[in-house]
């Protein structure tokens, strides 16, 4: 269907916890005003769709609305059901992400923007990889960057993770007197992590989506607060625009896409994500994310992130 947006919500019944703070994404939802344009999906296993079932029917909805149950956890099978829509526009959205009414209508009011050298956009995450840069821009101000970047600096990046060699890129953190994010990912994109000597598979040389904010606790939680002090910037409608910031990977827990495209781009090799496919298509295409200027968006943690519950926990019990 032109014109119109299947927002994929993956909903993790192991975090249950999330759910409330899944709820404000939610009612964020209800009060857009493209919700002709909408279908929202909700992809997740028994218990969790059971609980979302008993909320709708509390709560009513304004929009388009499927419960898609899943027997197990693969991430991908819920992806590859979510590409399986006659609606031209899809967009992944995690339980963990929150975005306000106002970035999401801009994005699906500008849906047109959508094409061959701009084949995603997606609102800037508080560790998006590399949105995480923008966010710090663009939110904080310049005290706060200040700290934000000294948490970077004294931070590193898990070695061995997904079984490279990540020393040069520590090294490199721990040499630079001040975080400059461009420097950062420039050097990351060259560096030698081991993929042509590992045991991993092939695809792996592009595999950079490390930054000391997807393992750092202590950024985390300062962001955590930031957002929770200025919620009013946070939840406000602001002056949207896009832009671009090209780097060697990338990673959004939400983003919109022509769903051939994201269709098409997971299909490339087999992963258990589909972040590493969009990375790959975009780097063969030489094309970019247009990301939304002062779109600020939440993404609560990765699973590698230090503190993973401490920090989920935080932004439940303060937005």
């Amino acid at each position: 269907m032109e014109n119109k947006l299947q927002i994929n919500l993956f909903s993790c019944g192991s975090r249950a916890y999330r759910f409330p703070f899944t709820v404000k994404m939610i009612n964020e939802i209800f009060n857009i005003k493209n919700l002709d344009k909408i279908r929202l999906c909700i992809h997740g296993e028994k218990d969790v769709i059971e609980r979302w079932k008993m909320f709708f029917q509390t709560n009513g909805h304004n929009f388009q609305l499927a419960l898609i149950q899943y027997n197990d956890l693969n991430y991908l099978n819920r992806v590859h059901t979510a590409q399986e829509t006659d609606f031209k526009y899809s967009c992944k959205l995690d339980d963990d992400v929150l975005i306000s009414r106002h970035v999401l209508d801009y994005m699906i009011d500008n849906l047109s923007a959508i094409n061959p050298k701009n084949p995603i956009i997606a609102p800037i995450l508080s560790n998006g990889m590399p949105s995480v840069e923008l966010f710090m821009k663009e939110f904080l101000n310049e005290e706060d960057l200040k700290i934000a970047h000294k948490l970077l600096l004294n931070g590193s990046v898990q070695q061995n993770l997904w079984g490279l060699d990540y020393t040069e890129i520590n090294n490199k953190i721990k040499n630079m007197k001040e975080w400059d994010g461009r420097e950062y990912w420039d050097f990351v994109a060259n560096c030698n992590t081991g993929w042509e000597t590992n045991p991993v598979p092939w695809y792996y040389f592009m595999v950079r989506g490390v930054h000391p904010a997807r393992f750092s606790f202590e950024y985390n939680m300062f962001i955590a607060s930031k957002i929770a002090q200025y919620k009013d910037k946070f939840f406000n409608k602001n002056d949207y625009s896009f832009e671009t910031y090209d780097t060697s990977y990338f990673t959004n827990n939400m983003f919109i896409a022509e769903t051939k495209f994201w269709k098409d781009t997971v299909g490339m090799f087999y992963d258990e994500w589909d972040e590493g496919q969009l990375t790959l298509r975009m780097k063969m295409d030489k094309s970019s994310v247009l990301y939304v200027k002062n779109g600020f968006g939440v993404h609560m943690a990765y699973g590698m992130t230090h503190g993973q519950k401490i920090i989920e926990q935080t932004y439940i019990d303060n937005l």
